[in-house]
């Protein structure tokens, strides 16, 4: 379902976290370099696309490539960061996807790409700045990083502000929960949601069963809070639990 909802949306930027080996952030960047060229010989095609994939991991690909996480080892396969659609289309962000200082990269690329813009110099401050991100464009966040509790919560606070109306954010592996009998994605997923405004992002049951590891998609039906409402709210709710 990941393809079709790639294909629906035709993002501009695709916001990946947890690279590993490369394998799903090529498969985007295919999408993406289709799309492209599809629209290219299309006469109704308006400008010239540049969209990306930025992919954030701790490791590069080539680093884990011959690791047997999760999947077997395939040291005669093509690397996939070695290709020409990777090399086109993606943007590799190396460091904690849960990091602050990973973020701001993604915030950078997003300017260069012309997806947002910036607080001028005397914004006045806050928790958080807000940035605006530009509405003629779209952006599908996908998170795969983390599956721990604390760990997603801090990916959806980052990453969650930037998905734009009616694009779509999803977070993979909702059934690790069940397995590990302790809070994982769901329950991180379910706390963000009451941290959102009523509304804002509605989950749709019927798809997580599109996949082995039922991953939850959410469409935000509406942009109604600035970017910096979510990590605002967060550190609200945290201060009032320690009080």
């Amino acid at each position: 379902y990941l393809q079709h909802v790639v294909y629906m949306k035709k993002p501009d930027v695709i916001i990946e976290t947890g690279t590993y080996k490369g394998g799903l952030t090529y498969f985007f960047a295919t999408i993406l370099d289709w799309i492209d060229r599809e629209q290219v010989s299309s006469s109704a095609a308006s400008g010239e696309r540049n969209s990306k994939v930025l992919s954030i991991d701790r490791h590069h690909p080539d680093s884990v490539f011959a690791a047997n996480w999760f999947c077997p080892v395939c040291t005669d396969c093509v690397r996939s960061y070695k290709t020409q659609v990777w090399e086109n289309k993606v943007r590799f962000i190396q460091g904690l996807a849960d990091a602050q200082e990973s973020l701001q990269e993604v915030v950078a690329h997003l300017h260069d790409l012309g997806a947002l813009r910036l607080p001028s110099s005397d914004h006045a401050g806050g928790v958080a700045p807000s940035f605006a991100v530009d509405s003629s464009k779209t952006i599908v966040v996908n998170l795969d990083a983390n599956h721990e509790f604390d760990g997603l919560v801090r990916e959806l606070i980052y990453y969650a502000p930037f998905v734009t109306e009616n694009s779509y954010l999803i977070v993979q592996d909702a059934k690790l929960d069940k397995i590990w009998g302790t809070a994982g994605p769901t329950a991180a997923l379910n706390w963000f949601l009451a941290l959102a405004p009523e509304g804002e992002f509605v989950v749709e049951d019927e798809l997580k069963f599109h996949a082995y590891s039922q991953h939850i998609y959410l469409r935000r039906a509406k942009v109604t809070v600035a970017s910096s409402y979510f990590l605002e709210r967060a550190v609200e709710l945290m201060a009032k639990s320690q009080a």
